[in-house]
């Protein structure tokens, strides 16, 4: 049954179209749809969000087309900001405002149309609640930002086959409309990577509503969200936000004018200057970037407008997450059956010593996190059993790192890898970074914590190493991993 509130001509109803693709000048393929791109520290769906809310709107229509599962993950039918969603399915994403037509408008009703890749402040947004009117920005030239309110009649009359270009000409034939004109500060928008990159400013000096989370950490020099991981001797001059689950190495240089989405890694050497790096994305130590655009191994370059696409073998920028599910690879465990077997007479001798000193034998069999997968609406733990040393003496973690061989053959584990945790270890990671690590596999071997030399340990050294296993590492960077290994085991 359909809300009466809905139906009620006194109450303006809201519209809420987010079946705008991403620009084709914005690089990669992380999220098909314009209205999930970053805008400071979340995207232009939840910005908008953000404006609604604050502007009272309690219910609102939102028209879907493509990717609509990405949208429901992102705005969890409204709950967060205490509006109730009704969700409406476009079938052409070019012409969506056929939709309209099969809402049960009334015709006196007054609908405000807004554009969730087109970000407006809270005033804009109540003006056109309270008055029929279109909202207008000065870029230059009066231009449209993609909202405006009118009759119920007026938006039914919209022709099937009507798309955004021919409703913005639409729109600003509506001469005796009321003009509401948004302020520099008041309006964004992604129809161009430079508009994107653009956008990124208000959330840089401020003057986006709800621009910073409060659970994020105020710096000299921006802020950073609490699941960030960023080294003391990395160099950031500011303005500049760092989003969850990224990391800067010590050495790497930030700023001004930088937003790091989620999930990105930035290695020592590497220099980004009013830039977005968008989520899950590597950047090496080689790489260099301003005025641009970067999400995996793709570079917009918008002062010589040029898109670089870098080999993922160069290891200079590659996708963070590189899409496999954690299981181990059929020469993996063969390799590591050779091993085992031609360590087979030297664990005789270790085990009796092992015997004699402690009074104890092999390992611990104990049950440590793999993942975090959703099950029909509930997030469940998914757990794998492997061998872990009775203590940190070096005959217990000679003995374990055999039977860590015997977990590779049974494809528990991997040789390079993830740090084992158990349950209260993986829940202290923080969800971030549980998403960041929960495709990458345990591993035999890991990257050393920046601690570690200093003999004590501690959980973010730990998930800062962690990282560079869930990055598309190279035979020399595994080769390191061994040396270092080899070096704490003297």
């Amino acid at each position: 049954m359909q809300d009466s509130s809905l139906l009620d001509p006194s109450v303006a109803r809201v519209v809420l179209f987010m079946t705008h693709e991403r620009p084709a000048d914005v690089p990669g393929d992380h999220q098909r749809l314009a209205c999930l791109l970053p805008m400071g520290t979340a995207s232009f769906a939840e910005r908008v969000m953000d404006s609604c809310a604050l502007a009272g709107v309690r219910q609102l229509d939102v028209v879907v087309s493509e990717h609509p599962e990405a949208l429901r993950r992102v705005l969890q039918d409204g709950a967060p900001w205490g509006i109730r969603i009704h969700w409406q399915h476009a079938k052409d994403a070019a012409s969506p405002y056929q939709v309209l037509r099969g809402m049960a408008l009334d015709p006196a009703q007054r609908v405000v149309i807004g554009h969730a890749h087109q970000w407006v402040a809270s005033r804009i947004v109540h003006e056109l609640v309270q008055a029929q009117g279109v909202a207008l920005h000065m870029a230059g030239d009066v231009a449209w930002t993609g909202w405006f309110s009118t009759d119920a009649a007026t938006v039914s009359a919209l022709g099937p086959h009507q798309d955004y270009e021919s409703l913005a000409l639409r729109v600003r034939g509506m001469h005796a409309a009321r003009c509401v004109i948004a302020t520099q500060t008041e309006h964004a928008q992604n129809l161009s990577a430079a508009d994107l990159l653009a956008a990124q400013q208000h959330a840089l000096d401020g003057t986006q509503e709800a621009a910073i989370p409060a659970s994020w950490l105020r710096m000299p020099w921006g802020a950073a969200s609490p699941d960030a991981v960023i080294h003391a001797e990395a160099q950031i001059h500011g303005p500049v936000l760092i989003g969850p689950a990224c990391v800067v190495e010590a050495g790497a240089e930030l700023g001004p004018g930088t937003v790091l989405a989620r999930e990105v890694y930035v290695a020592a050497g590497a220099r980004v200057r009013n830039s977005l790096v968008m989520a899950n994305t590597y950047v090496g130590g080689q790489i260099t970037l301003e005025n641009a655009l970067a999400q995996g191994n793709s570079i917009q370059s918008l002062k010589w407008s040029v898109r670089t696409v870098l080999s993922p073998d160069d290891a200079t920028m590659a996708p963070l997450r590189n899409g496999a599910n954690g299981t181990t690879p059929w020469i993996s465990r063969a390799a590591a059956l050779l091993a085992v077997l031609a360590l087979c007479p030297l664990m005789l001798p270790a085990l009796l010593l092992q015997w004699i000193s402690t009074a104890q034998a092999l390992w611990r069999h104990v049950d440590v996190v793999q993942s975090r997968v959703r099950v029909r609406e509930q997030e469940l733990l998914t757990r794998v059993p492997v061998r872990l040393a009775h203590s940190a003496r070096a005959l217990d973690r000679w003995v374990a790192h055999f039977g860590a061989l015997l977990d590779i053959v049974q494809g528990r584990r991997s040789w390079f890898g993830l740090r084992p945790r158990q349950e209260p270890e993986w829940y202290a990671l923080g969800r971030d970074w549980q998403e960041l690590f929960s495709r990458t596999a345990i591993g035999l071997f890991h990257a050393p914590a920046w601690t570690e030399m200093g003999g004590h340990l501690n959980s973010e050294a730990d998930a800062a190493a962690d990282a560079f296993m869930a990055v598309q590492s190279t035979l020399a960077g595994r080769v390191k991993i061994l040396y270092a290994h080899a070096w704490r085991s003297r």
